[in-house]
């Protein structure tokens, strides 16, 4: 007999051990059962057993240690994933795994071996692998399971037995049995192909609810994050909508926080990382606050060496506190046209503030509408109620250094410097409190004159701006100089002082070569003079008193230690 026709006989026994002589073929019951038979065998999934028969099973498999039957076995198959009331199942000990393959293993027969791998690779279907009930040794033994499957699929398919059609398709999808199952599915819809699952799916009769669907969810975004930084960029509000279930999936918890994690670790590779505030509000309600979560965001994001990625923390930190700053004085300041102005100046110093709170009046807490949820949404954790003001007054609170720095909302208030190794038990222990809406009364925050180290107004003089004289005395020693320069004295002021009458005394604080040379007598300063050989104007010493550095800065130096002060 040919090969083909030996393979023809054997697919058509089963077939002749169901049709037996004088049976009554037009009987509709029979057929049905008939047909449901071939099936099970030769095609179609075979139904799932009723849960309670299945732990029933699993649990005196446990006890005995063996199956007494081969129903019993298929049982157990079936039931290998499946948690009982306490969270165990049978693939947490790996010694009653071991048991199960192995008399799966010394089954004679081709078809109950099927059988029993059909079973086993429905339990590998429906593990809870991202449930919260599942433990490390469920998983190890998961793993198992999936290397046990693979291995098992290559000595079937060896076999000269015919196999049957759920068998070809699993060896079409053999990735699904590889520790990276759901790549292949990921890269094809990142190609806009999305065929490939639902065709497995069908075939391979994975659960809607399988970890499938939430694993491919992750394998899209790593496909996605392969691509080059324009074309990830180009798809990154896509991946950003299905990792958030947006898209019709729904999308546990641990996927989307491992998701966004991909996603955010990645951005931060490119070249080029604006702000995206999407990918910042995703990152923020999914994985936490940066600074007040770090251990979070250390556990979930990392880097390519599988270490916590301090570039993205660093990243996503600075976009929540620079709209946190923009926000609180755009919507709760009620400086009018210094609004702008204050965003601008605490923007350029955003990189030196080390943590934040917003300590809001009554009229900012009763407010309503998107805009002010977002800002208290973002702030949460870091909001405080503020008592014994004027309903429109708010306040900034930073802390720089070893320094809080307190910058009032409303019009006419100052700026506070505070050491912070000063501040009161009551004040520590309400930006320590970590409630949702801890109360703070304003007399703690505005210090008396005996407890701040300098308190500052916002208001320019003829020669110099408010920022110009705030980072005259807060860059040297408290937050370092910034990328971005302060605002300069406006042009309608500088024309002012050019038109006033000649006998006017002429403003020290401007650069000429008379204030020069009377400041450096009145303060008896050691200066070297290079400018005639186009070098650089030098004051000796790094360590000036506060207010010669100040108008030293003011005039263009760099302090360049330990020699001193430079002008180019």
């Amino acid at each position: 007999m040919s090969a083909a026709l030996h393979q023809l006989s054997a697919g058509l026994r089963p077939f002749a051990s169901r049709l037996q002589a004088g049976q009554p073929l037009s009987d509709p019951a029979q057929m049905v059962r008939a047909r449901q038979q071939v099936e099970i065998e030769h095609g179609r999934w075979p139904p799932t057993p009723p849960p309670g028969t299945i732990l029933d099973a699993v649990d005196e498999f446990r006890r005995a240690g063996t199956a007494a039957t081969f129903r019993d076995l298929k049982y157990v198959c079936f039931g290998a994933s499946a948690l009982d009331r306490d969270g165990w199942c049978l693939l947490a000990e790996s010694h009653l795994l071991r048991e199960v393959t192995d008399l799966v293993a010394r089954q004679r027969e081709m078809r109950r071996r099927l059988l029993c791998f059909q079973a086993l690779l429905s339990s590998y279907w429906t593990f809870p692998l991202n449930g919260r009930q599942t433990g490390p040794e469920s998983k190890s033994g998961w793993i198992e399971l999936r290397e046990w499957l693979s291995v098992e699929h290559r000595r079937i398919l060896l076999a000269h037995e015919p196999k049957p059609p759920w068998f070809a398709a699993l060896t079409h999808h053999i990735g699904l049995l590889s520790d990276r199952p759901c790549d292949a599915f990921g890269a094809a819809l990142m190609r806009g192909d999305p065929s490939g699952l639902p065709e497995a799916v069908e075939s391979l009769a994975i659960p809607k609810d399988s970890w499938v669907m939430e694993e491919v969810v992750v394998a899209q975004m790593r496909a996605g994050c392969a691509l080059r930084d324009g074309a990830f960029s180009e798809v990154l509000p896509d991946l950003i909508a299905t990792a958030l279930g947006r898209r019709g999936l729904d999308v546990v918890e641990s996927i989307k926080v491992r998701s966004v994690a991909l996603l955010v670790t990645r951005y931060a590779r490119c070249t080029e990382r604006p702000e995206h505030m999407a990918l910042r509000d995703a990152a923020v309600s999914v994985i936490g606050n940066p600074w007040l979560r770090r251990p979070n965001w250390d556990a979930w994001v990392r880097d390519a060496a599988g270490k916590p990625d301090n570039h993205s923390r660093e990243m996503v930190n600075g976009w929540l506190k620079r709209r946190l700053i923009t926000d609180f004085f755009e919507l709760l300041s009620v400086d009018g046209a210094g609004v702008r102005r204050r965003v601008e100046y605490w923007l350029r110093h955003e990189p030196a503030i080390e943590d934040m709170w917003f300590a809001l009046g009554s009229d900012a807490r009763a407010r309503r509408g998107e805009q002010f949820d977002d800002f208290r949404s973002r702030a949460k954790g870091r909001l405080l109620d503020l008592g014994g003001t004027t309903a429109d007054n708010n306040a900034f609170v930073m802390r720089v250094d070893r320094y809080l720095l307190v910058e009032f909302g409303a019009h006419g208030n100052a700026m506070y410097v505070v050491d912070w190794n000063t501040l009161s038990e009551p004040l520590l222990d309400v930006l320590h409190s970590g409630r949702a809406r801890a109360g703070v009364h304003i007399r703690l925050l505005r210090p008396g004159p005996d407890d701040y180290v300098q308190r500052m107004i916002h208001m320019d003089s003829l020669d110099q701006t408010w920022e110009e004289k705030f980072d005259a005395y807060l860059v040297p020693g408290i937050v370092g100089r910034p990328a971005v320069p302060p605002r300069r004295v406006a042009a309608g002021a500088a024309k002012k002082v050019a038109q006033q009458p000649a006998s006017a005394k002429p403003q020290r604080r401007y650069f000429t070569q008379s204030n020069w040379e009377a400041f450096v007598r009145e303060h008896k300063l050691q200066v070297v003079d290079h400018r005639a050989s186009q070098g650089a104007l030098w004051v000796r010493g790094a360590a000036q008193p506060r207010h010669i550095a100040s108008q030293l800065h003011a005039w263009g130096f760099t302090r360049r230690d330990p020699k001193g002060w430079c002008k180019e």
